[in-house]
C-alpha cells in the first residue's frame, strides 16, 4: 500500500541540513524511500509508516482528526528521517551509475575531500540521525496511546514496531 509516498521531500532535506540546493532531487529520493523501509519502519512499525502514508497521500494531514499523526510526522518522524536519509546517501553522492559505468564527480573549483573526512561527515550524520531516532522511539513510547497501529499485531510481512536497535522495549 502507498509504496511511493514519501514521508518528506528535498525541502525537508534542505531545510534541515546544509546540503546545497543544487542537488538534484533524484539522485535523493531513492534514499528517502530506502531510509523508511530500513531506518523508519523497524522504529515506528509497517502499519504506522502505513497509516503515515495513507495520510500524506490522501493530502489529510492538516485536517483536525489527523492533529497526532501531524505532528508524529512534522516534529518526530521527519528529523529522524532527514538525517536517516543523510547518512544513506552520503557514501552515494559522488557517484554516478551510469550505461558507460561508475563515474565519479570532480568539481573544476574545489578540491575533493579525502576518505577519512567523508568517513567523519557520514558519522556525523549518523550521529544525528540516531539521536532524532532515540527521540522518536521516546514519544512513541510516552504516547503509544495515540496511534492504535502501533500496539496492533502484524500479518505476513509487516514490522513491528520497536525492532530498532535504538528500541529498548515499550514503558507504558
Amino acid at each position: 500500500m502507498n509504496d511511493n509516498v514519501l514521508l518528506i521531500n528535498r525541502s525537508d532535506i534542505m531545510r534541515i541540513t546544509a546540503l546545497n540546493g543544487n542537488i538534484d532531487e533524484d539522485k535523493i529520493l531513492p534514499h528517502i524511500k530506502t531510509s523508511q523501509d530500513i531506518h523508519l519502519q523497524p522504529v515506528i512499525g509497517t502499519k504506522l509508516l502505513d497509516k503515515c502514508k495513507q495520510i500524506i497521500a490522501d493530502g489529510t494531514l492538516d485536517e483536525p482528526t489527523n492533529s497526532d499523526y501531524k505532528i508524529l510526522i512534522e516534529v518526530w518522524i521527519t528529523p529522524a528521517l532527514v538525517f536517516w536519509t543523510m547518512w544513506d546517501f552520503m557514501p552515494f553522492h559522488q557517484y554516478t551509475i551510469a550505461n558507460g559505468g561508475i563515474y565519479q564527480h570532480q568539481s573544476e573549483n574545489s578540491a575533493t575531500p579525502d576518505d577519512s573526512s567523508v568517513t567523519m561527515l557520514i558519522q556525523k550524520f549518523k550521529d544525528k540521525a540516531e539521536f532524532y531516532g532515540g527521540r522518536l522511539t521516546e514519544y512513541l513510547c510516552d504516547n503509544s496511546t495515540l496511534y492504535p497501529e502501533l500496539l496492533s499485531g502484524t500479518t505476513g510481512a509487516d514490522l513491528s514496531a520497536g525492532g530498532s536497535d535504538l528500541f529498548h522495549g515499550w514503558v507504558m
